[in-house]
């Protein structure tokens, strides 16, 4: 049955009843880039907010931020979707793709996936990601699946669509292109769905996108992350191009606004600017796993701007964090209710909570 799937956003019903506007909490449960968005994109914005562009439908094709697409990932522009974020092309996806079919997601990982797959009355299998194990009471835990053996059961079950997040979300592990191409190589006859709305957070991104013509393959970017949109719903889809015409056709008209449209692409002409902070990020990651680990906890590795923080119980800890106006993770939904995940914010804040959890510790102790 559809539900309503736990993410990290702020929750404003919730700060609503504790006394707090968003602006007042420390969000370290949304992994976006905390230096965003790119100047540009702003001045871009409030350039554009004038009547004629307000009163104007938008281009429903999104021809300009396609093409600008293309050009990054040199692929053709047919090839391209432009969305309401991922989300939405998701749903798009699992409409048209995933209807009574058998659908592989690769967990423990994002749960729109799931969502969008019950939608459709989708058989879901859930084969595990490499270094992870799914317990009876479905619970996950670190383990010893190797990539072979997540291979092996994608063989066995023959999914019409698998969904795998690369990087993960929320364990950061990163498959190589290497790895990529073995585990496809499994099931080629699949349509694979790679879900890279992180990728610009590793040391070494790449992309998928390569293949679109070497089987059936769908690339989902969010820039609601690297280029920090998450309010104006930017994201695309590159893909095999008779995918992508079949969700042309059946995606909503106008469903990404004018101001969307013209801030995705804005943000593809500042691409020094998601290098640089994406590259002040990763820094400021491994300091704060690094004080994290001096103050005697045990964060797990991570590829990307956010990483797992083992702990007791996940729920007691943020409903603790959240009475000091800071956010953390939840991972419960995730089937992970003794860890937390942390997106790292900017060195001040970071101390904040690195602060906040000694605190805690000494609580429980």
């Amino acid at each position: 049955m559809p539900q309503i799937v736990a993410h990290g956003t702020l929750d404003y019903a919730e700060l609503a009843s504790l006394g707090l506007s968003p602006d007042e909490v420390h969000v370290f449960s949304s992994n976006i880039n905390p230096y965003g968005p790119p100047p540009a994109v702003v001045q871009a914005v409030q350039a554009a907010v004038k009547p004629t562009t307000i009163s104007r439908y938008p281009d429903r094709l999104a021809m300009e931020l396609r093409r600008a697409v293309a050009r990054l990932h040199q692929v053709p522009e047919e090839a391209v979707l432009a969305g309401n974020g991922t989300a939405d092309i998701m749903w798009l996806i699992a409409l048209l793709f995933a209807p009574d079919a058998r659908v592989a997601i690769v967990s423990p990982t994002f749960g729109e996936y799931e969502n969008v797959a019950s939608l459709v009355d989708a058989q879901v299998i859930q084969p595990c990601h490499p270094g992870w194990e799914r317990r009876e009471d479905g619970r996950y835990t670190p383990g010893a699946t190797t990539l072979d053996e997540l291979g092996e059961a994608l063989a066995e079950q023959t999914p019409r669509l698998i969904f795998l997040c690369n990087p993960n979300n929320p364990t950061g592990h990163h498959l190589s292109p290497d790895e990529l191409e073995r585990l496809h190589s499994f099931a080629p006859e699949s349509i694979w769905v790679v879900d890279e709305a992180y990728a610009e957070f590793t040391p070494t991104p790449w992309s998928a996108s390569r293949w679109i013509d070497q089987g059936d393959w769908i690339i989902l970017r969010s820039m609601t992350k690297d280029f920090s949109l998450a309010g104006l719903r930017v994201g695309y889809a590159v893909g095999s191009p008779h995918l992508i015409q079949a969700m042309q056709v059946a995606q909503p008209p106008w469903n990404v606004n004018t101001l969307a449209q013209i801030a995705g692409t804005t943000a593809l002409d500042n691409l020094a600017w998601r290098a640089e902070t994406t590259a002040r990020l990763r820094q400021e990651t491994e300091a704060l796993r690094q004080a994290l680990q001096a103050a005697g906890m045990a964060p797990l590795p991570t590829s990307t701007n956010f990483f797992l923080l083992p702990v007791e119980d996940a729920t007691q800890v943020r409903q603790a964090l959240v009475q000091q106006r800071i956010l953390v993770r939840d991972c419960t939904s995730f089937g992970l209710p003794n860890y937390i995940r942390i997106a790292t914010q900017r060195p001040e804040e970071n101390r904040l909570l690195v602060e906040a959890l000694q605190a805690l510790q000494g609580d429980a102790s």
